[in-house]
């Protein structure tokens, strides 16, 4: 599957319209294929010819599934933000001090679990950006760990440990910090790949 860039916002409304109908009807089978799930109100909606598509698309997934899609279409979503849809006070520069908290909690290497993984933060911060900052809203001065510690809100992958975010995740982050903390710790990975990448020049030469 290939969507276009309307596609990919089409079909994430319509995952979330999905996820809302599970949580008011309060389907307990998550074994009912989304196929058939989708297949019951589609009369209903405006969407029924990409509610087609969908059938078509998904016609092997369960409802089970259902979280694990919406955020690979999220990623992907989220993946066509740009700056200009992020208000400039979601923007503010980090301080030396907000940095240092930040590398102090994160593991740049993937070699530690007693830190969180650079990536999987970054994934955490995107999502956030994502869902809160590309609307309008007044929510730049509340503490960033409100949302990052709240795990209902699912910005973490599964499997990572909920006690390590509690334990680690900075205090010092305002929600007005997140664009430029992902910004941020998107570059030092960059960073470290460029220096791995030379050291492994060097070794080759060698």
């Amino acid at each position: 599957l290939q969507p276009s860039n309307s596609f990919i916002s089409e079909l994430l409304l319509i995952f979330e319209i999905i996820l809302c109908f599970i949580k008011e009807l309060a389907i307990n089978n998550n074994e009912i294929l989304i196929e058939d799930f989708i297949r019951q109100w589609s009369k209903l909606s405006r969407y029924n010819m990409m509610l087609t598509d969908i059938c078509e698309e998904f016609s092997e997934f369960s409802l089970k599934h259902i979280i694990e899609l919406y955020e690979l279409i999220e990623q992907q979503d989220a993946d066509l933000f740009n700056n200009t849809i992020i208000d400039d006070k979601f923007k503010i520069p980090l301080e030396e001090q907000m940095k240092k908290s930040i590398n102090d909690c994160i593991d740049y290497y993937n070699q530690s679990e007693s830190k969180i993984s650079a990536k999987v933060f970054a994934l955490a911060l995107k999502r956030f950006i994502y869902r809160f900052l590309s609307i309008d809203s007044n929510i730049e001065n509340l503490n960033l760990n409100k949302y990052f510690l709240d795990f209902t809100l699912n910005l973490w992958p599964n499997y990572i440990k909920e006690e390590l975010v509690e334990k680690l995740f900075p205090t010092c982050l305002l929600v007005s910090h997140a664009y430029s903390c992902y910004i941020f710790i998107n570059e030092e990975i960059e960073k470290i790949k460029e220096k791995q990448n030379k050291e492994k020049k060097l070794k080759f030469k060698l």
